[in-house]
């Protein structure tokens, strides 16, 4: 079965009430016309796509499952990439206050998210995406990970770094 089979399964099973949205976004974000990256085109056109369905039902809040570690390579991927000192925040306000993007996960290690999974007998879903793997961001993993196996306080150390910023001393 597809990932959405599986997906829409565990929803049912679940008694969640749910829609599942089809598009072509990753296919034009993998295109030859897209002269961004794909992951930024391909991230651009699905939040676009999230804000319109949460108008059109009337929702002002949507949770994304970012988690810790998401929050420490973006702010790397900005710092590299995007010549910016910034990450996500666990809320953020859109369209003067109309819509919320909220991130409860954002204080969760990826891997006890990972362990809990296993331990629910969740199936892990892959996007499907070409990129997935040989992204910037999984660069920024690799980079990530050896600092963290060469000394354990380095992850917790860049989270907590996130939280005291002394704008005093940047440019």
């Amino acid at each position: 079965a597809g990932s959405g089979n599986r997906m829409e399964s565990f929803f049912v099973k679940n008694g969640f009430d749910y829609r599942i949205i089809t598009t072509d976004i990753g296919l034009r974000a993998h295109s030859p016309d897209n002269r961004e990256s794909p992951c930024f085109l391909c991230a651009w056109l699905r939040r676009k796509t999230l804000f319109n369905i949460a108008e059109e039902i009337g929702c002002k809040k949507i949770a994304f499952g970012h988690h810790k570690d998401d929050i420490i390579e973006t702010f790397f991927l900005n710092v590299f990439y995007g010549a910016s000192i910034s990450t996500m925040t666990p809320v953020q306000e859109f369209f003067t206050g109309r819509l919320y993007i909220i991130r409860p996960l954002f204080m969760v290690d990826k891997d006890l998210i990972k362990r809990y999974s296993d331990a629910m007998g969740w199936e892990e879903i892959s996007s499907g995406c070409p990129t997935s793997g040989l992204s910037k961001r999984e660069d920024i993993k690799v980079m990530l990970n050896q600092f963290y196996r060469a000394n354990k306080k380095v992850k917790g150390n860049i989270f907590r770094a996130l939280h005291s910023v002394r704008a005093e001393y940047l440019l």
